[in-house]
């Protein structure tokens, strides 16, 4: 019913109806309706437009691909997407769900981690808690060292949807990270450093819920002050049950290679929670008095190794809307980020441009980048473009991602008269950069998640120039 000048609605749809297919496993014949939107996009455009909508229809094409059993065409199509965009963090965190939602192989999850973690360090935390559960200890203690709770430094005036409950959520967190560093140590005979570092944990909990100190002449504290140090008490409880947790578990794994399969089988202060993500390791801990009774361990293990990964699966499950909201959008020459200095006047260019500021830790510095009409992951490109050049400008051959924040940007206006109303504002992409130099050896234990800062530079210093 359209009329040819509105092939780019005629385009809309067809995708839509190629995810409907897809939802109904019409796998095959969503491969040509696919095939239908890249021909009105080639016929009517060219460029970044067509490019950008491609990386979504491949993708898409790598989920058919997937589901139809052509393994191997769909491993080549999701590399090939990395291959266009290599420095888009969104890009890969696509591609990345998409083989891990259909590659159940534990090696080849890790692998694609791994890839990930330079560009998306949150990835960190799960990487953790799979080398936990496989018993890789060195790598265990290598992610939680490398976790970072600092973020790229914020914007005066503006709130983060859901901030407000970070900090709390943090201690929880923290508990959980350090108790399975505390684990990881004792597994590998570093046993004072294991119980120094519970003891850290334990006395960071503490802190975390001191009570606020006494206001002069008796006078109480305000209701937010109040609330605040109840929600942090509320918080140290969980983080004091997970370190509970982790103390069971390190407790048994000093007990348990002088116990039998009968003994650690009746053992009432097993690891709850999180903390049994190490039981797999404990079992292969206990002693054997036969054969029979070690190949029933091992078969145990193995279960467990099953139900982690079977666990994984179902934690990586997306659904179709996820997979639409996750596919990049369309992009046009005239939409790219303006690479200029984001200048202090709100009204003519803070959201619009770069900004690179000092941060507490002078080791780091905070990156970012700001567009009205930019796609996410251009918005990514331009902000490592400026990260690599500052980096270079300090002397520097890379630099590492230790924190990354996206953000969807909407203000919103009050009148007397006109009520409130709220505009969708682009993206800003922050980030929290640590500049070290490869070739001086600075860092090594990062080197594996280091940005090249000549590689960046070769693959988006033509596409984003200078600002004229």
């Amino acid at each position: 019913m359209l009329v040819p000048e509105f092939w780019g609605r005629r385009a809309s749809l067809l995708r839509a109806r190629a995810l409907h297919e897809m939802s109904e496993k019409g796998d095959v014949v969503a491969l040509d309706t696919l095939d239908a939107v890249d021909t009105l996009y080639a016929a009517n455009v060219g460029g970044d437009l067509l490019a950008s909508m491609k990386l979504g229809s491949d993708a898409l094409r790598a989920v058919v691909l997937y589901r139809t059993k052509k393994t191997a065409d769909a491993e080549k199509m999701l590399v090939s997407i990395n291959e266009r965009r290599p420095f888009s963090a969104s890009v890969r965190r696509l591609t990345s769900s998409i083989r891990m939602l259909f590659d159940a192989d534990r090696g080849k999850r890790i692998a694609r981690l791994r890839e990930q973690a330079p560009f998306n360090p949150g990835t960190l935390r799960l990487m953790l808690m799979m080398a936990l559960q496989g018993g890789d200890f060195e790598n265990a203690l290598l992610y939680a060292d490398q976790i970072s709770f600092d973020l790229p430094k914020g914007r005066g005036g503006w709130t983060l949807v859901g901030d407000a409950e970070r900090k709390y959520d943090e201690i929880t967190l923290r508990a959980m990270i350090r108790g399975g560093r505390a684990y990881s140590l004792l597994a590998l005979g570093r046993t004072e450093e294991s119980a120094a570092e519970f003891k850290g944990a334990r006395d960071e909990v503490s802190f975390a819920i001191e009570p606020p100190a006494p206001l002069p002449d008796g006078r109480k504290h305000s209701k937010k002050v109040q609330q605040d140090y109840e929600k942090r008490v509320a918080a140290g409880d969980r983080a004091t049950a997970t370190l509970d947790d982790w103390a069971r578990a390190i407790a048994l794994r000093m007990r348990a290679a002088k116990m039998t399969m009968k003994e650690f089988g009746a053992e009432a202060e097993r690891p709850r929670a999180e903390a049994l993500v190490v039981l797999p390791d404990l079992l292969s801990q206990v002693r054997t008095s036969d054969l029979a009774e070690a190949r029933k361990i091992e078969t145990a293990i193995e279960e467990l190794g099953r139900i982690n990964d079977a666990g994984l699966t179902k934690a990586f499950q997306i659904s179709f809307a996820d997979l639409t909201r996750m596919l990049p959008q369309p992009e046009t020459d005239e939409g790219r980020p303006k690479m200029r200095n984001e200048g202090s006047n709100f009204w003519r260019t803070d959201l619009e441009g770069y900004r690179v500021m000092t941060a507490d830790d002078p080791a780091l510095v905070n990156v970012r980048m700001g567009s009205l009409s930019a796609s996410p992951a251009m918005v990514e490109e331009a902000t490592l473009l400026i990260a690599a050049n500052h980096a270079q400008a300090l002397g520097k051959d890379a630099f590492v991602i230790e924190s990354a924040q996206m953000i969807q940007r909407s203000i919103t206006t009050y009148g007397m008269y006109i009520g409130s109303s709220t505009a969708n504002s682009g993206y800003e992409y922050r980030l929290l950069i640590r500049p070290i130099s490869l070739v001086a050896g600075e860092d090594a234990s990062r080197h594996w998640r280091a940005v090249k800062v000549s590689e960046v530079q070769a693959t988006l210093a033509t596409k984003y120039p200078p600002a004229k």
